[in-house]
C-alpha cells in the first residue's frame, strides 16, 4: 500500500478543496448573474448552488476512487506483499 507522506497530504487537502470550493462559488455567481438578469430573487442562486454542490460531490467521488485504486484506501498496515 502507498504512503502519503506530509507534502502530499497537503497537496490533497489543497485539491479537495479546489474541488469543493470552485464548483459553489461558481453556481453562487452565475446564480446571481441570472438572478439579476431573469429578476428571479434567490431562484436561480439556488440552483446553482444544488448545481455546484453536486458537481463537487462528483469530482471527490471521483478523486476517491483513483485514490482506492493507487492502493491508498486499504486502512491497515503495510505488510510488505
Amino acid at each position: 500500500m502507498a504512503q502519503l507522506t506530509p507534502t502530499g497530504l497537503v497537496k490533497l487537502l489543497g485539491l479537495v478543496t479546489l474541488i469543493m470550493v470552485v464548483p459553489m462559488v461558481g453556481g453562487a455567481i452565475i446564480g446571481l448573474i441570472a438572478d439579476g438578469a431573469f429578476g428571479t430573487s434567490p431562484t436561480m442562486v439556488l440552483i446553482g448552488l444544488g448545481v455546484g454542490s453536486l458537481t463537487a460531490a462528483i469530482g471527490i467521488w471521483l478523486l476517491l476512487r483513483a485514490g482506492m485504486r493507487r492502493g491508498y484506501g486499504d486502512g491497515g498496515p503495510d505488510d510488505g506483499t
